[in-house]
């Protein structure tokens, strides 16, 4: 007889819902979303709602692999990859590890991961596991490092007001977030709201799905938000339209920002962003004068060169109208900083040795093919597909062809990464995995336990990083310890055991909200030096920068010279039915998404010889690739559009959209530069598609 399991979506989402399985002998027939759970609503993405395909995937690795063929795709027919058992394996893994901390150091070892699990204990298994080995640490900044970085310099506490309080606004602004596509649970606030008079106003650098719905588009010129927001400030003290109780109160540094607003006049906005200074001073006007004016700002265009001064003077806004103090008013991009989590003991960082190299997960192709004090020598790979993901990847894979790097790579699908492995690990999914869940979209924990017993000889991060301490001799008691022990000694923070955010009481519960207050986190103050929302920022000051907001130009853009020769600015936005790389194994989600198009406006198109279906090809300083062509005037002039990062596998001319993004790193948190490209832009002949 079928049986409903509740457990959360493991994605890199704002949103971690929590999901209803439908499982029957051993096997998930289906999912659906829980309408109990209060973000959730019983709505399920698309991505989710075809996830039994992943699960049930064909390309699902099931079975400890070793390397038998040459590195990189197969082209030939001929077998890549033979089956051993777990224990040859581990035992080869902790050999090679062993051997390249005795001859080259533990920093020649390098793991490298991300998201492909947002469960807390699996995802974060790898850390003291690598920090007792003494190997390079990684600073995973690929996400949120920049926007969180620029949200800290105006707000503090990396919280903001709960999505939930947009159903009371009368003018909601969504900021660079197509949420449609990556946070579809706040569109039944929106809803709400708009059913009672409120205005959606959507502010991105291209048509999307969200913008197609909203009452108002405004497109902005990518990487040029902070100038919009600068131009809309400006017209605000002009005009009278802020809150000055509030601005004396809670904020510090008003008259150093006045002063800087005179350097944007709406004119000077327009010719930057190319917003109409019309535009601009109506669209200042509507959020000075609603009642409760609330944003909803996206991560995207913090991945700019000068993103996180992009998050830091869009953050301003609120604090010039008081908005946190209106019903239906504030302010949100992440709650990651209302958890509390008690990290520390369960990752011993004190375990690594001081001293040890830090390498940024956005310059790992430069590691890899650089790197030689002392070079990388084993590279383990886990819930990332470093090849597809990570930027300027024509480096990355030219450093995982390196024959002298052996590479572990702990997988659910057959991968790009898997192609350049040495060693291949079967890893299991959410349903077959138990774990606790936090939410960088609201503020609720939520907990896992497994539906469906693992597939093939599935192991999970936690245990597999146990089984190779044990290889390797490890005798701390933390190694021998099990999940929920894990689990518990995470949430083992006061302000949670006081809020009853217990593992316990989540077994009961299956999801808590932390002690927050939704309506506003500020309440009680900024998480600043100056407990207030700072325009001024006397920490930015000591680091050399400029303290205040400012538009800062990109690194590649409208403004630079490279810009003169007829180049475009390139932007990575994520897919409809991907997120990240995740679905290019679910057969629906890949036929949903479809070929990967390169967007043009009609007139850059005609530019360039190009019609509907022609095989473009798109040249960055890193590499190439060559894409059919979408002519639509849902993109600007001077801008193009590839959503969603497809698998090189599953592209024709066999390479990713990360064969033109750059190494380079952001102003602030030292995160990626994903939408700082200009491209050229050229017919190709139709063989190279």
């Amino acid at each position: 007889m079928a049986k409903e399991v509740q457990t959360i979506c493991p994605l890199d989402c704002p949103d971690a819902c929590s999901l209803l399985l439908t499982v029957q002998d051993g096997k998930v027939l289906s999912l659906r979303g829980d309408p109990a759970h209060p973000f959730t609503q019983g709505l399920i993405c698309t991505k989710m709602r075809t996830y039994t395909d992943i699960i049930y995937s064909p390309e699902r690795i099931l079975h400890p692999m070793r390397r038998v063929g040459p590195k990189g795709p197969a082209r030939d027919g001929a077998p890549r990859f033979e089956r051993i058992s777990w224990e040859e394996a581990l035992r080869t893994v902790a050999a090679k590890m062993r051997v390249a901390a005795e001859r080259w150091g533990p920093e020649s070892i390098l793991p490298v991961s991300y998201s492909g699990t947002m469960g807390v204990v699996n995802r974060n298994a790898g850390q003291r596991f690598f920090h007792r080995l003494g190997a390079s640490r990684l600073a995973r900044t690929i996400c949120v490092a920049t926007a969180k970085a620029g949200w800290e310099a105006t707000m503090g506490r990396v919280v903001g007001t709960d999505c939930g309080e947009m159903a009371k606004s009368d003018h909601i602004i969504l900021w660079g977030i197509n949420a449609l596509s990556t946070n579809m649970h706040i569109l039944p606030f929106i809803k709400t709201a708009r059913a009672r008079g409120a205005k959606l106003t959507v502010i991105d650098v291209y048509r999307t799905r969200t913008a197609k719905i909203a009452d108002e588009f405004v497109a902005v010129r990518p990487g040029t938000d902070a100038a919009l927001a600068l131009g809309m400030m400006r017209v605000l003290v002009r005009e009278g339209l802020i809150d000055q109780n509030f601005i004396d109160s809670h904020t510090v540094g008003f008259e150093e920002l006045r002063s800087r607003l005179e350097e944007y006049p709406p004119g000077r906005v327009e010719a930057i962003t190319g917003v109409p200074s019309a535009t601009v001073e109506r669209l200042a006007r509507e959020y000075g004068r609603a009642r409760g004016p609330f944003i909803r700002m996206g991560i995207g265009l913090s991945r700019h060169s000068n993103g996180g001064m992009n998050v830091r003077t869009i953050a301003c806004l609120p604090g010039l109208v008081g908005a946190f103090s209106k019903p239906g008013g504030g302010i949100f991009q992440m709650s990651s900083g209302a958890f509390g989590l008690s990290m520390a003991p369960y990752e011993r960082p004190d375990w690594s040795p001081p001293g040890t190299r830090t390498i940024n997960i956005v310059e790992v192709g430069k590691a890899l093919t650089e790197a030689s004090d002392p070079p990388i020598k084993v590279l383990y790979v886990y819930h990332c597909s470093a090849a597809t993901t990570l930027p300027d990847s024509g480096a990355v894979r030219r450093g995982l062809l390196r024959e002298d790097l052996f590479t572990v790579v702990h997988e659910l699908l057959h991968t790009d990464t898997v192609d350049y492995a040495d060693i291949v690990l079967p890893a299991p999914t959410f349903a077959e995995s138990p774990d606790i869940f936090t939410s960088y979209g609201h503020y609720l924990v939520g907990l896992n336990e497994e539906a469906i017993p693992a597939l093939g000889e599935a192991k999970s991060n936690y245990e597999v990083f146990s089984l190779l301490a044990e290889r390797l001799g490890f005798e701390e008691p933390d190694f021998k310890e099990d999940l929920w022990d894990a689990a518990r000694k995470v949430l083992d923070a006061p302000h949670l055991a006081e809020a009853g955010v217990t593992l316990e009481h989540l077994r009961e519960k299956r999801y808590l909200q932390v002690p927050i207050s939704p309506e506003n986190p500020f309440a009680e103050g900024f998480g600043t030096p100056s407990g207030k929302l700072e325009f001024y920022s006397e920490r930015m000051a000591a680091l050399g920068m400029d303290p205040l907001p400012r538009h800062v130009p990109l690194a590649e853009g409208p403004e630079t010279q490279a810009a003169g020769e007829g180049r475009l600015q390139l932007v990575v936005p994520p897919g409809h039915h991907f997120l990240n790389s995740t679905g290019n194994g679910g057969a629906r989600n890949m036929r949903g998404e479809g070929e990967q198009r390169l967007l043009l406006h009609p007139e850059d198109a005609r530019a360039r010889g190009l019609r509907e279906g022609d095989a473009a090809r798109i040249r960055s300083e890193r590499g190439e690739v060559c894409r059919p062509l979408g002519v639509t005037e849902d993109v600007p002039q001077g801008v193009a559009i590839l959503a969603g990062v497809h698998a090189a596998r599953r592209s024709r001319d066999g390479k990713n959209v990360n064969e033109l993004t750059a190494q380079r790193l952001t102003d602030l948190g030292g995160g990626p530069c994903f939408h700082t490209n200009l491209v050229e832009v050229k017919a190709a002949a139709a063989a190279s598609l």
